[in-house]
């Protein structure tokens, strides 16, 4: 078992995220967490799926732990720890996603007044257990796997390009059941899920790999529409739906600009970021008293 996934990583991360995930996590979200967690919006939108979401980071971990000579295990897990020179990036984050969903649903038909309206009316506590739930539970589950491990291995021989689209056929199939809910879902869907893969690679190489920055981002896209999506109830799923296809539209318009901002990196072999040195105070220059 060690040997084959040290020999074919790649394949035995794949299987093994979605073996968790759909032989694991789906059907004890759909006959164990589903019914102990009735009622609670935060339960059945975060905590009924951790097997899910949880399954590209434990896979990662197990494929990581296979070959951990040099410490691998643990610089892999290293990059889910925050680094306070990003709080920036985490705002800027948070922020744009908030307002490209509130953009999405006034192009769908709501009101400005109205959107405003439900999350005054919404406790903030609702609010920050959304956030939480969507980066620490979608987030870091699904990123330290896809962008954790998956892209950095595919990349270092490949092209960000070609790296980024094996990483988005992998993501988009990994959502099975989305797939399976007609052409209406599934267009913007792929729509999202290529624009992301795209903006998603360019923040990875940006900041060093960091996983934190990258859960962010994913849950800058998450846990608004989950918010907006439990303020608006049932009977809303025609509006809820041209939401999703507008903010689609509109991720995928911010992912042509990133690739032609500098569309040569993307075909070019990868070349790290590099790595700011820290220069010691007595070599720094200055004046000599």
């Amino acid at each position: 078992m060690k040997s084959a996934i040290n020999k074919y990583p790649v394949a035995a991360f794949v299987v093994l995220t979605f073996a968790i995930s759909y032989l694991v996590g789906l059907p004890l979200k759909l006959y164990v967490l589903n019914k102990a967690l009735e009622g609670s919006e935060i339960g059945l939108n975060y905590l009924s799926k951790i097997f899910v979401v949880f399954a590209p980071a434990l896979a990662a971990v197990i494929v990581t732990s296979a070959d951990n000579e040099n410490g691998e295990l643990r610089a892999l897990l290293k990059k889910v720890l925050p680094d306070t020179e990003h709080i920036i990036w985490w705002l800027a984050l948070l922020s744009g996603g908030f307002v490209v969903t509130m953009i999405s649903f006034i192009i769908a038909g709501s009101s400005f007044p109205s959107i405003i309206v439900l999350i005054t009316a919404s406790s903030p506590l609702l609010l920050v257990l959304h956030l939480l739930g969507a980066v620490l539970l979608i987030g870091i589950g699904e990123e330290l796997g896809w962008r954790g491990w998956l892209l950095p291995r595919l990349i270092k021989d490949s092209t960000p390009a070609k790296a980024t689209l094996i990483v988005f056929a992998i993501w988009a199939i990994w959502h099975l059941p989305v797939l399976l809910s007609g052409y209406r879902v599934v267009i913007p869907f792929l729509m999202a899920c290529l624009a992301l893969s795209i903006i998603l690679t360019r923040f990875w190489h940006h900041v060093n790999g960091n996983v934190f920055v990258l859960a962010v981002a994913h849950a800058a896209v998450n846990f608004p529409e989950a918010f907006f999506e439990g303020r608006l109830g049932t009977g809303q799923e025609h509006d809820i739906l041209n939401a999703w296809t507008a903010a689609s539209a509109i991720y995928l318009l911010m992912a042509i600009a990133v690739i032609i901002y500098d569309p040569k990196w993307w075909i070019n072999p990868y070349k790290p970021a590099p790595k700011e040195i820290e220069i010691p105070m007595e070599d720094r220059p200055g004046l000599d008293l």
